[in-house]
């Protein structure tokens, strides 16, 4: 009975296996790849055979496979949002494997953007699950941009007060301490070791790619200071031939126009001048090295008495394939800045003059005068081990070093001089298993060393360490050609203070879904943090401002929620058009703000409130499929509630408006105008102005600048030229820039950029 019963086992065994090879000799197998019109692979592709619903999606190299497909005729539909739909018609043979290269053009140019930011890898713009905009190397170039917070200035839902970053409300104004939004340089994070605040100025803008702003709270992947987003500036690759460009600037601010303000500063009735350098070299010398250079030489005399700045910057990227799998890349950056800076003004009468505070036996200066030096070096080791799995490892040194100047211009005593250094490094592994399947994690570990006079605290040391360490990971499915889903966490941990350590858990999640091929829906939720910085905690010094060390700050924390939808379609067939409606909700814990405390007569950062902030944005583009002529416009809409006090929190303005246009009119002709507004925060501290003379005056913002630039499109010997007249607050609006300080008159400039 047995040996019958083997017997039939057998034979159906032998059935399975004839039939199972029947069934492979009649079907056959298409693999391919998925390009941008540029030639850049598109990862996150849908691919897809309708008449048989059978798909897949293109991993992160763009490439695909769809195996047992049924020999015959199908048509093969490529789609992504953003992208023209792809269909081709294709006829397998049994047993065939079908190689295919595939060219997707995009509907509008932002969404062929690849961003970094949101995921620590590069993917599209169109399936990003999170609020994200980007500053391309045409609008810098295009508007002078010579700073950060220049291209800020026109990013939807961004407000610059000073040097204070505010992505939809996150920060106010914190005297240029305490950043709660995080300034990465390729992914790594370039704050301040003392202040933790972000350095302006410190950037390599002639090598730049793209700038990304990533507008909702980012901890669960880059860790403290991502309370309120992120900003990654990220570089450009080597150039495949040599390339050299000299960018030069100069220009002038107009006089004010009141006499009363001529009459306290002679300066007030000059044209002010202001000129300058940005010049870039980029190579790819062999198909092993490369290297580009970055630098800018600046002479500003400023438009406020005691203002002025001068200094030099220059960063390198040197870059080495060590073999068709491993790489290895080298970014420095050194600056040299001598300033005079100005603190607060004398007064609303007098506002191009610092002013001074009164202080019990002493006087506090509204200027500060300095040698500031900044050093970066961050080396990356990226090894690809697989098709599916890839590690990289970052170090970073930022150091920071201020010398104060005294009257006579000489640098004073050592014992002065604040010095501080950030170190570390991270390790990240990208992980494939699955075509659609993505896993990200890592580690990373820094420390803060600050020497300063000015952090003594109670404890009357002057040198701080800040150490800190952190886990990530994260896992991103796509679940079908539609849905995409990303969950993650981190894990961080933070000595705040020598017998103190605080931990952080930040999870995160978020979905994206193409309800039609020109239709995104997503939504997301995550957890951001920030710990207090040296600056905040240890600050003990009634120099400039009367202000008190709070050694017991506890780190603040927030959670996000955000909801949207983006719409990108062609008009016709030459006007493409992109939607963005967004709702989000924010709630924060502990945050850090300065307050007066009477009985110590001073100023001191604590930990005073819960707030909420909601509130909803709109944009909207319009672009021809030529790239010729650009409209953008955007309104944000803040409802910013201190919960414990129900009233509105301090400096944040419910109502934001940013609008741009750029057209090429001729071949040698482009013109543009940018329009921003904000209104007026319906509260402010008030306890600056015990100190401050109206300091409490804040009105709404009303910005236009304008532009023109001339350029010979063919090339002389190899060489290309462009001359741009650019004029800033065009209509001479009197605004403040942030608390106590008078914004930039009326001024012009005028570019002459080289390129060859």
């Amino acid at each position: 009975m047995m040996a019958r019963t083997s017997l039939i086992l057998i034979f159906l065994v032998l059935v399975v296996l004839v039939s199972s090879t029947e069934a492979r000799q009649a079907t056959a197998t298409i693999e391919g790849v998925v390009l941008h019109q540029t030639g850049e692979t598109l990862p996150g592709v849908h691919v897809s055979l309708p008449d048989i619903q059978r798909g897949t999606s293109t991993n992160a190299d763009g490439l695909f496979r769809l195996q047992n497909i049924p020999a015959g005729e199908h048509t093969l539909r490529v789609s992504m949002v953003g992208f023209q739909t792809h269909f081709q018609t294709i006829l397998l043979e049994a047993g065939q494997v079908l190689s295919l290269t595939v060219e997707l053009s995009p509907i509008t140019l932002q969404s062929g953007e690849l961003v970094v930011t949101a995921s620590r890898r590069s993917q599209l713009i169109g399936r990003v699950s999170v609020s994200m905009n980007t500053i391309t190397p045409a609008e810098i170039s295009s508007r002078n941009i010579i700073s950060l917070d220049q291209a800020l200035d026109y990013v939807p839902g961004v407000q610059v007060l000073g040097n204070s970053v505010n992505i939809r409300g996150s920060s106010g104004f914190a005297y240029g301490v305490g950043s709660r939004v995080l300034l990465l340089v390729d992914g790594v994070p370039l704050m301040g070791p003392d202040q933790g605040g972000m350095d302006f100025d410190g950037l390599p803008l002639t090598q730049t790619r793209q700038i990304e702003v990533l507008k909702s709270p980012g901890s669960a992947l880059y860790g403290g200071g991502a309370l309120g987003g992120v900003i990654n500036l990220i570089t450009r690759d080597f150039s495949e031939q040599p390339e050299t460009t000299l960018r030069f600037f100069g220009g002038l601010y107009e006089p004010v126009r009141f006499d009363e303000w001529k009459e306290s500063w002679d300066g007030a009735s000059e044209y002010r001048p202001v000129q300058g350098l940005l010049f870039g070299r980029s190579h790819q010398v062999g198909s092993r090295f490369g290297y580009w250079i970055s630098g800018k030489l600046i002479d500003n005399a400023g438009y406020l008495q005691n203002n002025t700045s001068e200094g030099i910057e220059l960063y390198t990227k040197l870059g080495w394939n060590i073999n068709r799998n491993i790489d290895f890349s080298l970014y420095t950056g050194a600056r040299r800045n001598r300033n005079y800076q100005f603190l607060y003004w004398n007064g609303l009468r007098d506002p191009l003059r610092p002013g001074q505070i009164q202080l019990a036996g002493d006087t506090a200066s509204g200027s500060n005068r300095g040698l500031s030096d900044r050093l970066t070096i961050l080396p990356v080791f990226t090894h690809n081990v697989s098709d599916a799995v890839q590690y990289t490892i970052k170090g970073r040194l930022f150091g920071v070093a201020f010398r104060p100047i005294d009257r006579e211009g000489n640098v004073r005593s050592s014992d002065r001089h604040n010095v501080g250094v950030r170190y570390g490094g991270e390790a990240q592994v990208n992980i494939q298993p699955f075509d659609n399947l993505i896993l990200t994690t890592g580690g990373s570990f820094d420390e803060n060393y600050v020497r300063s006079d000015v952090f003594v605290g109670e404890d009357s040391l002057m040198v701080r360490n800040q150490p800190e360490g952190a886990v990530f990971f994260q896992a991103e499915v796509n679940w079908n050609n539609r849905l995409t889903t990303t969950a993650g966490f981190r894990y961080d941990a933070y000595q705040i203070h020598t017998l103190e350590t605080a931990t952080q858990f930040s999870p995160k999640f978020s979905a994206s879904y193409s309800v039609t091929d020109h239709l995104t829906a997503r939504a997301s939720l995550g957890k951001g943090f920030r710990v207090p910085s040296v600056a905040e905690r240890f600050f003990n010094n009634q120099d400039f401002f009367p202000l008190v060390s709070n050694l017991a700050l506890q780190p603040e924390t927030s959670m996000g929620y955000e909801a949207g939808f983006t719409y990108m379609n062609l008009i016709g067939r030459n006007l493409s058009i992109k939607a963005e409606l967004t709702g989000f909700w924010n709630d924060y814990r502990r945050l850090v703000e300065p307050t007066f405390i009477a009985e110590r007569g001073a100023f001191q950062f604590i930990n005073l409130t819960e707030a909420r902030i909601r509130g909803a944005e709109a944009s909207l583009s319009f672009s021809t499929v030529d790239q010729r002529h650009h409209l953008t416009t955007a309104y944000t809409l803040l409802d910013p509630t201190d919960l414990e006090l129900n009233e509105p929190l301090v400096y944040r303005s419910r109502h934001l408006v940013q609008a741009s246009g750029r057209s090429q009119l001729r071949s040698w002709l482009e013109a543009g105008v940018d329009f921003r507004a904000a209104s007026a925060p319906e509260r402010v501290d008030t306890d600056f102005s015990l100190f401050v003379n109206d300091a409490e005056v804040f009105p709404a913002v009303y910005v236009t600048d304008a532009r023109v630039r001339f350029m010979w499109n063919q090339p002389i010997r190899g060489l290309d030229l462009s001359a741009a007249f650019i004029a800033r607050n065009i209509f001479d609006y009197y605004y403040i820039e942030r608390p106590a300080i008078f914004g930039p008159p009326r001024n012009y400039q005028v570019v002459i950029e080289a390129s060859f």
